[in-house]
């Protein structure tokens, strides 16, 4: 079946935006060739730009003044402050009017067949419970894998499967198969679906995001579908790396709030040791990287980063309470899993 048999398939492309000038171009051209190939379905990108100090909103709005195609659609939502991703994400999907998100990151180039790929998988899909559909992720230059999708561990941690692994065309599966859960950088979610469970939780601001809202497609009972075929290619933090120790700040921070909303009392308490070493882990990579960045500065940036990590959990504790005490009583109603 392809894609024109489905007429309730659209497309919403929410695409989170902070001065992105040097790389939004190669990311909107990539996006135009692949709806391009699917002329029968309905498609809208929206640019959620975090008050950007660059020229990148209009980089957007004078790439589609010139290129026009009659079933693609975009308009460009400015914010007053930097929401972070995940809040940006939530503004576009609550503004989207099609059946699908894509969550796109402005660093993504996607191949001109990846579209079509993942509405054949979407069209033939029989299992009922799909909360997310993506494709496999390369470096920039295309040499090597940067996600063929999530693996989830119980201490706490999660990395990108095949992350680093040299590519090679033989390695890719044929068929759609599924995996734990999917990065943000470049995934198809149900609209329905991913409101259901509230969307990106903006108070991780960035990173681990995607871990959060998988863990809870998780315990839902949803299922991730990799459709291997469908390639991109991703720059990889491109805003970020011009942010410090950033990763690292956020990674600590992030990791505590995904255990305190979304693990059980049983599970903290029977994963109690491996969660502590993971998330002494966590505080280990962010003492590095300040000593690294900053060198000998970092004897006065380490002790206020670490309050300002460490202290944003404190602050935001009886708010991650309140959003364990939902997400518990989806469990109770809402049949989710009650293990990992």
């Amino acid at each position: 079946m392809s894609p024109k048999a489905a007429p309730s398939l659209s497309y919403s492309l929410v695409i989170p935006n902070y001065n992105g000038s040097a790389f939004i171009l190669d990311c909107l051209k990539s996006i135009f060739s692949a709806v391009k190939n699917c002329p029968h379905t309905p498609f809208e990108i929206i640019l959620v730009d975090n008050n950007s100090h660059d020229n990148s909103p209009l980089i957007f709005k004078n790439f589609f003044q010139k290129n026009k195609l009659p079933n693609l659609q975009s308009k460009v939502c400015y914010l007053t402050s930097n929401t972070g991703f995940a809040a940006a994400v939530n503004y576009g999907i609550n503004r989207s009017n099609y059946s699908h998100i894509v969550v796109v990151n402005n660093d993504i180039v996607l191949k001109s067949n990846w579209f079509k790929l993942v509405s054949d998988a979407i069209v033939k899909n029989t299992i009922p419970k799909i909360s997310t559909f993506f494709g496999t992720v390369l470096t920039r230059d295309g040499q090597k894998f940067e996600s063929q999708g999530l693996k989830f561990y119980p201490n706490g941690r999660c990395h990108n499967i095949a992350n680093g692994q040299k590519y090679f065309t033989s390695k890719l599966p044929q068929t759609p198969k599924i995996v734990w859960g999917a990065s943000a950088a470049l995934a198809v979610y149900p609209k329905k679906v991913i409101k259901s469970v509230d969307m990106f939780d903006p108070d991780f601001f960035a990173y681990e995001e995607d871990a959060d809202l998988c863990l809870r497609f998780y315990k839902l009972g949803y299922q991730t579908i990799y459709v291997p075929q469908a390639i991109s290619y991703h720059l990889g933090g491109a805003t970020s790396k011009l942010m410090g120790n950033f990763r690292y700040r956020m990674d600590a921070k992030n990791w505590i709030y995904i255990i305190i909303k979304n693990y059980s009392s049983k599970e903290i308490k029977d994963y109690f040791l491996a969660l502590s070493i993971e998330r002494l882990r966590n505080l280990s990579g962010l003492i590095k990287s300040t000593i690294r960045i900053y060198k000998f500065k970092s004897i006065f940036y380490l002790p206020f980063d670490i309050v300002r990590t460490y202290g944003e959990v404190i602050v935001n504790l009886s708010k991650m309470i309140q959003k364990r005490r939902q997400i518990q009583k989806m469990i109770k109603y809402g049949h989710y899993k009650t293990t990992l």
